[in-house]
């Protein structure tokens, strides 16, 4: 990167950065775009240069949370040594342990930016790079017999960020008024859950046994 991109890029998050602590001080429809070319003290026209609207700095915003969570994924897809669920268990543990430091930011933020969609454009596009580093994922611990093989790793992907993504919805709109757990607490139940349910099956004696039927019973006799 040039000289010329670097400045480009550290204004932009500058304004970024400005905005940001303007919406967590005042609220996101209290912060005016003139509040925050005042803080940093440049032009209405250099703000446009870089958000079009005061709505682009919520969409910038959900793109750091992928990018955010896309290099986590990274990082545990380069470690060996640990086991897959629990490398899975380490990154949704980063991903809520951030949101519930910093909750009234996310309850804020999150309704307005789409972030739990991420169903187009540059969203979309971190979407299915997210997707596809699961599914890299599971496919390492079908490998390593830690995840079943019966379904494919990308609907194992998909399953598990439906079930997070749903869970951190109820959790940012209070869909459930009498749970006040944290996020992290609601994460850890679901993916103990999810990763129960993809452990290789084994079938074992007593799991046969209790199939066939019991010593010394008797079949019920069918009346017509």
């Amino acid at each position: 990167m040039g000289l010329r991109q670097e400045k480009k890029a550290e204004q932009r998050r500058a304004i970024l950065d400005a905005a940001i602590t303007l919406f967590r001080k005042r609220g996101y429809e209290q912060t005016r775009v003139q509040d925050i070319i005042g803080r940093l003290r440049i032009s209405e026209a250099t703000f446009f240069n870089y958000f079009p609207a005061k709505e682009a700095l919520l969409h910038q915003i959900a793109l750091d949370q992928l990018d955010f969570s896309i290099a986590a994924l990274w990082t545990e897809l380069e470690r060996h040594d640990r086991s897959v669920p629990d490398r899975i268990r380490y990154v949704m543990n980063q991903w809520a342990q951030g949101w519930d430091a910093d909750r009234e930011f996310y309850v804020m933020v999150v309704p307005r930016s789409r972030m739990l969609s991420g169903d187009q454009g540059a969203l979309r596009e971190k979407s299915m790079r997210l997707y596809s580093l699961y599914e890299a994922l599971f496919r390492e611990g079908q490998r390593r017999g830690e995840i079943r093989t019966d379904t494919p790793p990308i609907q194992l992907a998909e399953m598990l960020e439906g079930i997070c993504v749903l869970i951190a919805e109820n959790w940012v709109f209070g869909w459930w008024k009498d749970r006040t757990e944290p996020l992290a607490d609601r994460f850890r139940t679901a993916v103990n859950v999810f990763r129960d349910g993809c452990k290789p099956a084994k079938l074992g004696r007593s799991s046969r046994a209790t199939k066939s039927k019991p010593k010394g019973a008797k079949l019920p006799v069918r009346r017509r």
